[in-house]
C-alpha cells in the first residue's frame, strides 16, 4: 500500500512511499504517524496537496518560478508553498522595458519615464551643441572688449554668441523637448564672404545678423 507522509505543522505533502505490513495482523499496514493511504489529488503545474482535517487540499506553489517585482520589474521568487504572487507584489510577466510601470493587471507604458529619458536624451544633444559653440568663441572675449578682432572675426563671434542664446531658449520653451528644432550653426564661410574686405572698423551691435537669425 502507498501511503504519503505530510508536515506535522502545515500539512503540506512530503513524500509517498510503501507502507510495511503490520506484523501482527497480515491484512493491515503500518501508517505512521502524520502520513495517510488517503489518495494524493490530481494537481496542476503550480500546486502543491496538503493534508488538512483528513482530506488533501491543493495550494498554489510557485517554487522555482522566476517571478518579477510590481515595483521595478527586478527577479524574485518565491520559497514558500501557499503564496501567490498578488500577495507578495510580484507577477509572473517580466517588465518589457524601464520604460513600462505596473498597471496593477499588467505593465504598461509610463507616459512619465519616456518623458525624462527624451529630455534627457535632449539635454545631451543640447550639451554637444553648447560646447561646441563655447569653443568656437573660446578666448576671445577679452580681444572683442578691447576691439582686436576686425569686422569678420567680430561678426563670426557674435553669431556664435547667438547662437548658444538661441539654443537656450529652446531648452527653456514650454515644448522642450519634444517640438524642439535646433538652429542651424552659424556658417561662418558665408559671413566671411558677405562682409567686404574693405569694410572699415569693427562691427557694431545689430550691424551684422547671424544667418539663422536674419529676417527675409
Amino acid at each position: 500500500m502507498l501511503i504519503h507522509q505530510y508536515d506535522s505543522e502545515t500539512g503540506q505533502y512530503i513524500h509517498s512511499f510503501l507502507a510495511d505490513p503490520d506484523p501482527r495482523n497480515a491484512e493491515r499496514w503500518i501508517v505512521p504517524a502524520f502520513a495517510t493511504a488517503v489518495p494524493l489529488p490530481e494537481r496542476g503545474r503550480l500546486q502543491w496537496p496538503f493534508f488538512r482535517d483528513g482530506a488533501w487540499t491543493l495550494l498554489p506553489d510557485y517554487r522555482g518560478q522566476v517571478l518579477y517585482r510590481v515595483s521595478n520589474g527586478e527577479p524574485a521568487e518565491i520559497v514558500k508553498v501557499g503564496i501567490t504572487p498578488d500577495e507578495v507584489d510580484l507577477t509572473t510577466s517580466p517588465r518589457p522595458s524601464d520604460l513600462h510601470r505596473w498597471s496593477g493587471t499588467e505593465w504598461e507604458s509610463d507616459p512619465e519615464a519616456i518623458a525624462r529619458k527624451e529630455r534627457a536624451e535632449a539635454m545631451v544633444e543640447f550639451e554637444q551643441r553648447m560646447t561646441r559653440a563655447k569653443a568656437k568663441n573660446a578666448g576671445k572675449l577679452d580681444a572683442l572688449a578691447a576691439g582686436l578682432l576686425d569686422a569678420t572675426e567680430e561678426a563670426i563671434f557674435k553669431s556664435w554668441a547667438a547662437y548658444q542664446l538661441a539654443l537656450v531658449a529652446i531648452v527653456e520653451s514650454d515644448v522642450f523637448p519634444a517640438d524642439r528644432v535646433w538652429p542651424p550653426e552659424p556658417d561662418e564661410r558665408s559671413i566671411a564672404l558677405r562682409l567686404s574686405p574693405v569694410t572699415a572698423g569693427k562691427v557694431t551691435e545689430g550691424e551684422i545678423q547671424p544667418p539663422f537669425l536674419t529676417s527675409n
